[in-house]
């Protein structure tokens, strides 16, 4: 952005350093940008640089007006620790005058310095829109911190993701679950009590589950969550599961005939499949129970 621009230094203010000891991996980066999410009260639109560019990744809080002071008071902290691994610079629009703001942080030997710039030189104080940039190393940085940012939950700080990103999750020092789970759930969260983790899995992750059960007949811990969530009543968002489950079903070419006195489940090759309420396996229960909610 501020290739754009001719900037003139506008504000510089120090600002104190915090007493952090802890590793700064991307598990910090992630919660901050968490914390502007819940700060903005807004999803933002994510979009990675091109060309020249594409070591950036821009993070873009639409339609929302913050002031300078309320940002370096709230942010201040993070900005300052993570300036030794990543260069993040803000960008805005003063509020009247609409000109291209744009914040940074500076160090100058053991002192770190709010940098304020504008076009004009005149100092913003209230500023329209956020738009950050992280400078990544390389594109490998680059994809890893998408991956990374889409799996992750905004409001509880909770990934989601496939077993392969379980290394990665260790070296960033991100807390995981260890139990026979189809997903590799993460959690950047200081509050790591137990979460409903069913509530942050996607739509297609929930396809994904009952293709993997349907197919290799795996009786996940996922399958034990929903079963209790059903018994309880307390299941989130269960005309989604219902949905998951016929989508499911479709893609693997099962033929279902349901009346009220019979129930027939085919495979793809034609072959009578057969589920039981009476079995060990919660899936199945869940799979009769989302079929047949007033009968099992």
């Amino acid at each position: 952005m501020e290739e754009m621009h001719y900037f003139k230094e506008s504000q510089r203010e120090e600002i104190p350093v915090p007493d952090f000891k802890d590793n700064i991996t991307r598990k910090l980066l992630l919660q901050f940008l968490r914390d502007l999410c819940t700060w903005a009260q807004i999803t933002p639109v994510t979009n990675v640089g091109i060309k020249k560019d594409a070591h950036n990744i821009y993070f873009l809080f639409r339609d929302f007006s913050f002031s300078e002071q309320d940002f370096w008071q709230t942010f201040g902290a993070y900005m300052v620790v993570l300036h030794s691994k990543w260069k993040i610079d803000i960008f805005g629009a003063e509020l009247s005058s609409q000109e291209t703001v744009e914040l940074s942080i500076n160090q100058q030997n053991e002192a770190f310095y709010a940098v304020q710039k504008t076009v004009s030189g005149s100092y913003a104080d209230s500023i329209r829109s956020l738009c950050l940039r992280i400078r990544c190393a390389n594109k490998e940085e680059v994809a890893l911190m998408c991956l990374l940012w889409q799996s992750m939950d905004r409001q509880s700080g909770i990934l989601v993701a496939e077993w392969d990103l379980r290394e990665i999750f260790e070296r960033e020092h991100i807390p995981w679950m260890q139990q026979n789970t189809c997903y590799c759930y993460g959690n950047i969260s200081e509050d790591q009590k137990k979460q409903n983790y069913l509530e942050i899995v996607s739509f297609p992750q929930k396809v994904n589950l009952w293709l993997r059960f349907l197919e290799n007949g795996v009786d996940y811990t996922e399958f034990e969550w929903l079963y209790s969530g059903i018994l309880k009543q307390n299941l989130i968002d269960r005309t989604e599961w219902e949905l998951a489950v016929y989508v499911a079903l479709n893609q693997l070419s099962y033929t279902l005939k349901i009346s009220e006195l019979e129930f027939e489940l085919y495979d793809g090759k034609g072959e009578h499949r057969y589920f039981s309420f009476d079995s060990e396996q919660n899936a199945q229960r869940v799979f009769l129970k989302l079929l047949f909610p007033l009968n099992v």
